[in-house]
């Protein structure tokens, strides 16, 4: 089951999906900074302009989440 938190957010099978591929102010003008979550340098922005991977935001957000039926079932 998929349900809509945000129109940039999904959630799919238990796990946050983000979708940047329509917002270019995701990408970080090519300049590599450490990720704020695991520290390795990455090119991309969240919504904030804080330098993060989509797949750490994408766990970060998963972790962060309610443990619901659903989710567990996943």
């Amino acid at each position: 089951m998929t349900a809509t938190t945000n129109p940039s957010h999904w959630i799919y099978q238990g796990r946050v999906s983000l979708d940047w591929h329509k917002s270019p102010g995701h990408w970080g003008g090519g300049r590599r900074r450490p990720c704020r979550l695991c520290r390795r340098l990455c090119f991309l922005l969240d919504d904030d302009g804080r330098p993060v991977h989509k797949v750490c935001l994408e766990q970060a957000l998963t972790d962060a989440m309610p443990a619901t039926a659903e989710r567990r079932a996943a």
